[in-house]
């Protein structure tokens, strides 16, 4: 499965969703005038970040622990680069980029390093209004909690305030109400409930079909029965 755009449409808290959801292991690309940048994830989380001055190196090996070795970097010091290289990845708001699903051989032993949840909430507080809007553009808007949110945002790191909103979410509450209830301002608020999306901590709630009641069925058809006989 490849994945690919412009980072001017699709930010990393999209992209990353995308991949979250999915679970997937490859290689993000992303390209600019005059540097390129390669992600690797491994089932959804990244794993390890490097530029390179051609995409076409980075599809040279198929092996994780070859690329280590090329570069010099020892499995016991991938936390540390990341930490290192992540704000540069991170403060990128434009670019193509790619993603190469599979491809990429890790070894069974390299385990996640840093929760993408917890990249999705950093990256959501910076959203801008005109971001915000793609998915809560509507006040009205009602969410619920998803059955595992719990365990998703302890991986988020949550903040104070965020929590606070996460509380006030019960599938009854409108955007509105939460910023009501919160006292949070409305940008803050959209931020965290678009992050909380992204990161799978709620959903939208699914507006229930109206059914027509039992009394309402049967008289009906008891005017229908007489209407029948009547004739």
């Amino acid at each position: 499965m490849a994945i690919a755009g412009d980072l001017r449409i699709f930010n990393f808290v999209d992209i990353f969703q995308v991949l979250l959801k999915d679970k997937k292991d490859g290689i993000l690309v992303i390209e600019q005038d005059n540097n390129n940048i390669a992600v690797y994830f491994k089932e959804g989380d990244i794993v390890y970040i490097r530029e390179v001055k051609k995409v076409f190196y980075i599809y040279l090996d198929v092996d994780f622990e070859v690329v280590l070795k090329k570069e010099g970097v020892d499995k016991s010091e991938l936390y540390n680069v990341l930490v290192a290289r992540l704000p540069k990845l991170l403060s990128i708001k434009e670019g193509k980029f790619s993603f190469t699903s599979g491809f990429i051989k890790y070894p069974p032993d390299l385990k996640s390093l840093i929760p993408i949840e917890k990249l999705i909430m950093y990256l959501a507080r910076q959203l801008t209004e005109e971001e915000v809007e793609r998915k809560i553009s509507d006040l009205n808007l009602v969410f619920v909690k998803s059955s595992n949110y719990e365990d998703i945002a302890k991986k988020a790191f949550l903040t104070d305030y965020e929590k606070k909103i996460l509380h006030s979410i019960d599938g009854k509450n409108k955007v509105a109400d939460i910023i009501n209830i919160t006292k949070i301002n409305d940008l803050t608020v959209k931020r965290t409930l678009y992050g909380f999306l992204a990161c799978g901590i709620i959903q939208r709630e699914k507006k229930k079909e109206r059914k027509i009641g039992f009394d309402l069925t049967r008289n009906l058809l008891n005017k229908i029965i007489s209407k029948i006989k009547g004739l």
